[in-house]
């Protein structure tokens, strides 16, 4: 295979974007804020204070209880719930302002994001400094983040009837439908920050950055369930669950039934199988990342690829290494400092991944741009 020579970048990207350097930092204050969000929200569930607040007011709710009367509602109301009867029925009334504060907080941070965007979006278009494909791709990530909130309260009903915590599945969409919104409005603010009318050549190198996706996507699902089933705590070791590669409650055919993947906490079998296939989904995603680096290394000479590759394999075993570690010290419980930094590592890798897919496949610009040349 040839290989093909880039000296420089600057013809990946000579073109400086013509919008105002205020909507540029409100496109980036607004990724930050995504990424706070999906890290709270980690938080959140590994205190277990998802179900603390029952209701779900999107106006009056932003304001917390301020007064001891205030707190006794919320706290009878909580009293109320399967999470209450069944784990936490001696809970004081301190511990519950904590675990409140963490899921009110998850709330209003939502609020506060939708506060920024929409004071943002309105005076930037007031100002005529938002067009045509950007004005669309924004209308795309109104969208994304108000279903994300919606399948928010979908999830935390899940727990408030009959189980003591919210349904893996829920918890998994939800958490997916963030990561898709922080990779959709990443894409769009490298559209407007790095306007790229060419991407690289492929070489054929793009079949493995195609595998990397699919099996990153995968590997996310996964991890979404394994959460919110609770898996760790069944299996806290490495690199045996049990003491054996494959438990045998998986090869047992008789477990393979619809109660065991409904009623999950029910039966080993679904913590088995969902920390298996999370395991062995990292083991094939190093391998597929290695191949691509060399691949990559070899027949692309780019300055800043194999920066981002190198970045890529690098977060990669430190996600995986985290990983590891979250399993085995979670007995009876997942370490909360754990478990956040292998959340918040899963969503860097993403965001290295999304900026390589750009780096490949830039799209059309959003913007006509001047044609001072700015290099990367």
């Amino acid at each position: 295979m040839e290989v093909i020579e880039k000296k420089t970048d600057t013809n990946l990207s000579t073109e400086r974007s013509s919008y105002h350097r205020a909507v540029k930092i409100w496109l980036i204050v607004g990724l930050v804020m995504v990424v706070g969000q999906i890290v709270i929200g980690g938080i959140t569930r590994l205190t277990e204070s998802g179900l603390s607040i029952t209701e779900w007011k999107p106006l009056s709710g932003a304001m917390p209880p301020l007064n001891a009367a205030d707190w006794q509602t919320e706290y009878e109301k909580y009293a109320a719930s399967p999470q209450f009867e069944k784990v936490f029925a001696d809970i004081s009334m301190e511990d519950f302002k904590f675990i409140y504060f963490w899921e009110w907080f998850h709330r209003q941070w939502a609020r506060i994001m939708g506060l920024v965007f929409i004071v943002g979006f309105l005076v930037f278009w007031r100002k005529g400094w938002l067009r045509g494909r950007l004005m669309r791709r924004l209308g795309i990530t109104v969208l994304l983040a108000a279903l994300a909130a919606s399948f928010g309260w979908i999830m935390v009903a899940s727990g408030l009837h009959d189980r003591p915590w919210v349904n893996a599945y829920k918890l998994t969409i939800h958490l997916s439908l963030g990561i898709v919104l922080f990779s959709y409005l990443l894409w769009t603010t490298l559209k407007v920050l790095y306007p790229i009318r060419q991407g690289y050549p492929q070489n054929g190198v793009e079949k493995w950055l195609k595998a990397l996706n699919v099996v990153v996507i995968l590997q996310l699902i996964l991890g979404g369930i394994m959460s919110g089933a609770r898996t760790a705590i069944v299996y806290p070791e490495w690199p045996l669950m049990a003491g054996e590669f494959l438990p045998s409650v998986i090869t047992d055919s008789s477990m393979w039934n619809v109660d065991n993947f409904v009623d999950y906490e029910g039966s080993r079998f679904l913590p088995a199988l969902i920390q298996f296939l999370h395991r062995t989904t990292a083991y094939i995603l190093i391998i597929i990342v290695l191949v691509y680096f060399f691949k990559a290394f070899s027949r692309l000479k780019s300055a800043m690829l194999v920066k981002t590759n190198a970045l890529l394999v690098t977060l990669l075993i430190t996600q995986a290494s985290i990983g590891v570690a979250t399993v085995m010290a979670s007995i009876g419980q997942v370490p909360v400092g754990l478990g956040v930094a292998h959340q918040f590592g899963a969503i860097v890798l993403v965001g290295v991944l999304v900026f390589l897919n750009y780096l490949f496949h830039p799209g059309e610009l959003l913007v006509t741009v001047d044609k001072s040349v700015e290099k990367p």
